[in-house]
Parts: structure tokens; sequence; C-alpha cells
């Protein structure tokens, strides 16, 4: 039998989000309030942050721009959102009993996008949230009597320190999540001082906590429906609802624009090496259909599905920078502080020899100069922020590794053609222009983070000839 279309499954039902502030949980409430107006409530767990409280924090989160083509259909949309005050670094994820219990009375679905993607914090900090905090939720979730599909959102990255192919599988992990969360509260200090022998081989705090969690989730699967959806490095949006939105600078894109700017002008890596991008509403799509096929063709087995593209967008860091430069040559930035190119490499020695003379020493000049002016140092620890933030990524930009997604690929196929349209999840579903994508997420950063118009690039691109 044909099972249901994915608008007929999540009719009516209810269905929770952690990490619904950020940018993946913000493409994916849109993406739900848009294409499914028979949904009936989303609750969306929020904490407090900088001195907002869950309720403003949500009127602010109103206000974004991604929710404009939405807003035009149906000014009342918002009225489908539950907000649940709460924190995942603590323990029930500090949701009171009463929620607790209005959630396990009416959730049947559950996406877990709530991390901290952060390679530099600390390893307590690390495992309250990405660790913790899904062992928190799961216990929750345990007591839903309506749960269809408890979906957790990892990356294919978290195990890449001992695997050169990475499987659609969990990898066991060298540390027992239990052990490891009885301690998290007892000596915060004495973790942090030990962070080295914990990680062990695991590059940083972000990559070692998702890998706990998701052998935590895998032990879950013997009581709950759940399922792990990875994406590989998620960018701006493709296509929908905005096209090359974003509301950050992580990863690629905040190379690619501090390129631009003139900041980085060396960078570790290889350069023939191509990473596995994912736009972010296409990385949504791959979530719901991870859903879905964990609801409709359970197997009996734990689905992990790798969610990566490295046949379909395989672009080079040298292609990336080649066409980026190229876009921005043609609509540069406003304020850069140095003419734009980049030198890359993935000789260590080599690299801090460039860093020195490219970064260092112009960094110094710079500062002396703005002393002399009277003003405050910054381009010094500037660079050394960028320091340390390529060599943090230098352990996924000069390692080559291989991600297998044959099962995510087939998945593909057992929605119906209307469905394959609207989420399309693999390559045959939607067709990438290499160049017009890298132009657009450089419009989209310029638009959505730097509030650049397009009316401006005339006069930046004399300024930049000159």
């Amino acid at each position: 039998m044909q099972p249901p279309s994915m608008a007929e499954w999540l009719s009516g039902k209810d269905i929770l989000i952690t990490g619904a502030t950020g940018f993946m949980g913000t493409v994916l409430v849109e993406k739900l309030l848009r294409c499914f107006p028979n949904l009936n409530r989303l609750y969306l767990i929020v904490r407090n942050h900088k001195n907002l409280d869950p309720d403003d924090r949500i009127k602010k989160f109103m206000q974004n721009e991604i929710f404009s083509v939405l807003l035009e259909k149906d000014p009342n949309i918002f009225e489908k959102l539950v907000v649940i005050p709460g924190d995942m670094t603590e323990l029930c994820c500090g949701i009171s009993e009463e929620h607790q219990k209005l959630l396990q009375e009416n959730v049947s679905i559950v996406f877990h996008t709530a991390a901290s993607v952060r390679f530099d914090d600390s390893v307590t900090k690390a495992l309250k949230l990405n660790t913790r905090g899904t062992h928190e939720l799961i216990k929750i979730a345990k007591g839903m009597k309506k749960l269809e599909v408890f979906e957790h959102v990892s990356t294919t990255y978290c195990h890449i320190h001992d695997q050169d192919v990475i499987g659609e599988e969990v990898y066991p992990t060298h540390l027992d999540w239990r052990e490891l969360i009885e301690l998290v509260d007892r000596d915060e200090e004495a973790m942090n001082a030990l962070v080295y022998k914990l990680l062990w081989t695991q590059p940083n705090t972000y990559t070692f906590s998702k890998a706990l969690a998701e052998n935590i989730v895998a032990e879950a699967a013997k009581e709950l429906p759940v399922v792990i959806v990875r994406p590989s490095v998620v960018t701006t949006t493709y296509r929908e609802p905005l096209v090359g939105w974003t509301d950050n600078l992580n990863g690629v894109i905040g190379v690619s624009v501090a390129t631009a700017k003139g900041v980085l002008r060396t960078f570790r890596c290889q350069p023939d090496y191509a990473l596995g991008y994912v736009p972010g509403d296409v990385a949504i799509n791959g979530m719901f259909v991870g859903a879905w096929s964990r609801r409709f063709f359970d197997d009996g087995k734990l689905q992990v599905f790798n969610e990566t593209y490295h046949d379909t967008i395989a672009v080079t860091f040298n292609h990336i920078m080649e066409i980026g430069l190229g876009h921005n040559a043609n609509h540069p930035t406003e304020n850069y502080m140095w003419y734009p190119f980049l030198i890359m490499t993935c000789n260590t020695y080599y690299y801090h020899f460039l860093f020195f003379f490219l970064q260092l020493l112009p960094a110094l000049i710079f500062d002396t100069l703005l002393t002399i002016a009277g003003k405050r140092r910054m381009i010094l620890r500037l660079n050394i922020k960028i320091y340390n933030a390529a060599m943090a990524l230098a352990y996924f930009t000069v390692r080559p590794v291989r991600f297998i997604n044959e099962k995510y690929r087939k998945i593909h196929w057992l929605l119906s053609p209307d469905d394959q349209f609207s989420f399309a999840a693999c390559e045959e579903g939607f067709d990438i222009n290499v160049s017009e994508f890298i132009l657009d997420a450089h419009f989209g950063t310029k638009k959505y983070i730097f509030k650049e118009k397009k009316e401006d690039m005339d006069r930046y691109r004399t300024v930049h000839k000159r």
C-alpha cells in the first residue's frame, strides 16, 4: 500500500523542535508553517539569552526576514507556535513538569536540532548541551504517548577521527557517555583540564560530544522510533524561501567573507579537496524525508542517513576561491581592508610562514598605526582568532574523507512525484549551478548579514578597481 504523502502524514500533528532559533531550526520552522497549513501545533523549546526571556526571543524570531514570504500569505501563521521555556544544558532540558506533561500528551514528532557547533567550547559546555541534552530529551520522549518519530540531527563529521570512510551507521566511542554525563556536574574544572585526554583522537569538543550523542540515540532505538540524519557542511539556502539566506558566518561562509573583505589572506587546506556541501533548505528537506522514511519504512534497524552531496556539489577549495573572487570583483563588499586574494596550502610549515608575513606582520603594523592615532588596537587580536579557527578547521580541510550515502539517496525515490519535487533530497531532485549558487551565497551574506543593498554595488565596484 502506498504510504501517505508528507502533507497527509503531518496533518493535525503536534511537533516539538529544539534549536528552533538556530539556522537549521529557523529554516525548519519556516518550511513547516509554509508547506503544512494543517499542522496543529509547533512546540519550540527556547531558553533565556542575552537578557531576553523565551517570549521576547520568539517575538524577535518572528521578525526574521526569512518569514516575509510566509507572512504575506498568512499574517496569523505564528498562532501555531507554542513557546516552551527550557534550557538544553539543564536536567529535564530545563522544562517544567507542567510543560513536560503537555508535550508527552500531544507531541507526535520530535526534531532535535539543538547543538553548539563551536569547535572551541569547553568540554563541559559541549557535553551538557550536545550530549546530556540529548539524553534528557530522550527521557522526556519516552513518556510521549503519541510519538511516531524522534529525529536526531547530527553531522557527517563526528566520527572522522578514526574513519576514512563514513558509513550510514553509528560508530562506538572510546569513552562511555554515561560516565561522562555523571562526571560533567561533579568537577567542571578537572574535566576541562583533562580535555585533551578526554578527546583522545577527536579534533574538538563539538565532534566529540556529537559522537557521544549518537551513541545515546542508538541505545534509545530499542525503545523509541528514532532516526539519525547527518547533514554535512550546511551553507546558505538554495531556492526557498529566500535565495542565499543565512543568519551566520560559520564554516565555509565565514572563510569566503573573510577573504572577500581582505581579512583572510592565507588558509590551511588541501586546495584540490572538496568538502561535502549542502544548502540549508536541501538539508531541511533531507530531515523531512528521513523522518517520513522512519515512520513508514521501518526495517527494525536503526536508520542513519548521511546527507551529503560530494558528487553533486563537489567543489574544491581552489574552485570556490576562483569563482568567489571573480564574483567579488564584479560585486565587491563594502569596507574591505586589503585587496582580496588567498594563498592556500596544506603544508604546516609553509602555512605558518605565510601566516606570519601575510597576517601577523600586517596586523602589527596596523595596530601600531591605530595606537599612534589614539584608537583601540584590534587587528592582532582578530588575527589570533583567525589562526585558532584555521587550526580547528584544518582537521577537516586537509584530510579527505569519503561518505557513503546509498541509503539516503534511495529514500528520495520512495516519495510521491509531488513530494520528490517539494522535498528534493538528492541530486535528481535539484540541479545546482555551482557558480550561480556561490554568487547567490555572496549576495545573501551581503544582504542578510551585512545589510548591504544592491544599488550600492556600482559604488563599491568603482572603489574596488582603484
